[in-house]
């Protein structure tokens, strides 16, 4: 919340809960942004988002948006949509203030460096100091190329080795699709063979979340991510050989935010009246 109040961006949560519920949930967690109430779901159907999928006599679900996050400019338009296929799971805020800035994910910022190196560098780091049940953060690959040298994008030619990050297999973890920067077409003056080539600094970002079913019930206070970054650097006359790079990050775990939905009252110490709100919930859609 900081860096987004010092960027100058405001913060909502939209749901269709009623003012109560919010009240409680917001009292219960801490929580410093401001929470609206769409009861009637007039302003999800306006965005679009209202899930279909639950029909309108299942009671008390029908009405819930499809979940996610819009960045909006001061106008009001839509400049970037956040939308995952789990509902569990939300954009990381280093992403929104990303998109905020303008840094789309087709042409990442890239630090400015005094001088080339001699030979290819790299940099793996996590962005955010913690892994959260529901925050989705990247693990961050940043490599620097000689001037007059370019790594193989994806895919390599035949025989070739792309850049690329592996991780290792961990069930805490899941992953999505790598985030690639937009790459070259280079030519070889002797022979006109083309190909996809990635020259001066390269940013790969592999989205990251923490696995709900598997930490369900408590689970670890950190997390290893361990894995390794692979690449082969050219330039016009020679290949240098395949190249990896081994990383291992050790990352706290943020403990999930549970609802007490389902838990015996006399045991409900965060939100005491999450069960009389889910009650209210079902009357409300009965009228």
């Amino acid at each position: 919340m900081q860096a987004f109040d010092a960027a100058g961006i405001r913060v909502y949560a939209l749901s269709y809960d009623e003012q109560e519920p919010l009240a409680d949930f917001s009292e219960a967690y801490n929580i410093t942004y401001k929470l609206l109430s769409d009861p009637k779901s007039e302003v999800i159907r306006q965005f679009g988002i209202l899930n279909t999928i639950i029909p309108e006599d299942d009671h008390p679900w029908f009405g819930i948006p499809y979940p996610g996050t819009y960045l909006l400019d001061s106008t009001g338009t839509i400049t970037h949509k956040f939308f995952e296929n789990n509902l569990a799971v939300r954009v990381g805020p280093e992403q929104l203030l990303r998109a905020f800035r303008g840094e789309t994910l087709a042409e990442l910022a890239m630090p400015t460096i005094e001088s080339a190196p001699e030979k290819v560098t790299a940099s793996i780091f996590l962005e955010g100091e913690t892994l959260a049940l529901s925050v989705q953060r990247e693990l961050v690959a940043r490599i620097s190329v000689p001037t007059g040298s370019h790594l193989y994008a994806s895919p390599a030619p035949q025989g070739m080795v792309a850049v690329n990050i592996k991780l290792d297999a961990n069930p805490l973890l899941v992953l999505r699709d790598i985030v690639r920067p937009s790459s070259e077409t280079h030519s070889l003056s002797g022979t006109a063979e083309t190909f996809e080539v990635h020259h001066g600094q390269v940013e790969l970002r592999l989205p990251i979340t923490i696995n709900g079913a598997v930490t369900r019930g408590g689970g670890p206070n950190e997390v290893l991510i361990a894995g390794s970054l692979h690449w082969q650097s050219c330039n016009d006359e020679v290949c240098d050989l395949p190249a990896t790079q081994r990383f291992e990050l050790t990352v706290p775990v943020d403990g999930p935010v549970l609802p007490q939905i389902g838990v015996p009252d006399d045991k409900r110490t965060i939100e005491p009246r999450a069960g009389e709100h889910f009650q209210q919930m079902i009357h409300r859609h009965k009228k």
